[in-house]
């Protein structure tokens, strides 16, 4: 059978695909490595790139975890990468300016800030219901701090302009953390928020199977 590399976003694990449904193939979901102090993202993915064994990979990144997709894509041949509520390049990254910024890629934030959900989070992240906060509480409980502080401060410095096809991509117009305006995607999501991998699982599951059916 085949099988779908999963790599979930910042903070997240294997949780977020537990309602996808793909017929042939199978979700291996890649854990975080351990990243160094002075990783940058396309440092970080050959670490992650290293745990995926298959040549040719098929891989489905969500937000951080497409990020780091692309960048595997550039330095070894894969078969697809499959991108949900993710950026390809810079240019479709939100302008990190302001106190907002300056707080993403300094070092005075406490770690366990990052651990602590609120009201605003459960919004930008698309959470619409009790069970998805749930979801989100119960990750953050049991993510790495550490490793979100650092994974931030990569993200706003990360500064790729290459795509290596092919690469897929689908998007939520409602998403509030990787906005829509800077997004070319293949395929939207009306009413889809930054966690639609979860809460608009079937229609995700749709596109991820159509981009595995033509290959």
């Amino acid at each position: 059978m085949r099988k779908l590399y999963c790599i979930s976003g910042l903070g997240a694990d294997e949780r977020v695909f537990m309602k996808l449904r793909v017929k042939n193939v199978q979700l291996v979901h890649i854990p975080w490595p351990d990243y160094d102090e002075h990783d940058e993202l396309p440092c970080y993915a050959q670490k992650v790139s290293s745990l995926i064994k298959e040549e040719n990979p098929l891989i489905l990144g969500v937000s951080l975890g497409g990020m780091i997709g692309v960048e595997i894509s550039k330095i070894r041949p894969v078969e697809k990468v499959i991108l949900v509520s993710s950026a390809k390049t810079k240019k479709e990254m939100p302008p990190y300016e302001g106190l907002f910024g300056k707080l993403m890629r300094s070092k005075i934030v406490p770690s366990f800030m990052y651990k602590i959900p609120n009201p605003i989070m459960y919004e930008r992240f698309g959470a619409e219901t009790d069970e998805d906060e749930a979801l989100l509480t119960a990750i953050l409980k049991d993510s790495d701090g550490k490793f979100m502080k650092w994974a931030m401060r990569a993200i706003s410095f990360w500064q790729n302009e290459t795509i290596v096809p092919p690469v897929a991509h689908i998007h939520g117009m409602q998403d509030r953390i990787i906005f829509p305006g800077n997004i070319q995607a293949d395929r939207w999501i009306d009413d889809g928020g930054h966690m639609m991998i979860y809460n608009r699982a079937e229609e995700v599951s749709k596109f991820i199977q159509e981009q595995i059916d033509v290959l």
